[in-house]
Order: structure tokens, then sequence, then C-alpha cells
């Protein structure tokens, strides 16, 4: 993956889009440090785990610009996180989710937010945003405790 990227930042740097070049090379930097701390190179699964942790930073820092008033700043975050997308697989959407907390709720013993939360993330193997899973499973949880 880094290989891609690095090759993805000579063809931006030669289509003159620097934009494209510099939030790459974002991204390349913390994929580097990511190596660095963990000792080895990075396989693809961690490598994606590297950039949903960058895209999560992107968003953040959008909210936060946009909430401030600063549209210019939340737009260019904006366009770091797209940049970054292209890099990993498609994140499920809602009923997907759902779905995996239905076929994880039949694993559990006991349905409670502290033994589906994990079963539903397992079985969603890092395409499901954390947030939305939990979300999710609060809701699924009070429909079954009603």
């Amino acid at each position: 993956m880094q290989e891609r990227i690095s090759l993805d930042i000579n063809a931006a740097l030669r289509r003159g889009d620097k934009a494209t070049a510099e939030a790459l090379r974002l991204v390349k930097s913390a994929l580097i440090n990511a190596r660095i701390a963990i000792g080895h190179e990075l396989n693809d699964e961690e490598a994606t785990k590297v950039i949903r942790k960058e895209m999560k930073s992107r968003v953040e820092a959008r909210d936060l610009y946009a909430s401030n008033d600063r549209p210019e700043q939340a737009a260019k975050e904006e366009f770091e996180r797209s940049v970054y997308a292209v890099y990993v697989p498609e994140q499920l959407d809602q009923a997907a989710v759902d779905a995996l907390i239905i076929t994880a709720a039949t694993d559990v013993a006991e349905p409670a937010f502290s033994q589906l939360m994990p079963a539903v993330m397992k079985l969603a193997a890092g395409k499901a945003d954390g947030k939305l899973v939990a979300e999710r499973v609060k809701v699924y949880l009070s429909g079954v405790a009603t």
C-alpha cells in the first residue's frame, strides 16, 4: 500500500495537483511513523487501520472547523479525508450493521452491550465505524428490552 501511495504522490505532482500530493504525503508520514512504532513493515490490514485513524482525525477536525465558522479549513480537511478514502475498503452501511448485530445476537448468551458490541466488531472486521455500531447496538438492545 505504501508503494501505491508513493506512486500516487508522484502522479499527482506530475499532474500539478499539489493539494493531493500534500494529503498523500501526510498519510505516508503517518504510515512510516506507525511502521517505526510497531517495529516491522505494515501489512495491508495494519496500513488500513492507520489510514482509517487519519480519516477519523480529518472528520473530527472538519467538524470542529465547521462549528467554529472556518469553512476553508473544514473543506481542506474533508478533501484530505476523501483522498484517504480511496485506499480503504468501503464502510458498511446501517442496514449491513443491523444484519451483523442480529447475527452476533444469536451467538452471545445474554444480549448485553458489553457482550454484543465486541461480537459485532469482530464480525465487522474493520469494515464498520465503531460509533455507528455502538449506536445501532444500543437501538437493537432498546428494542429487545421492550
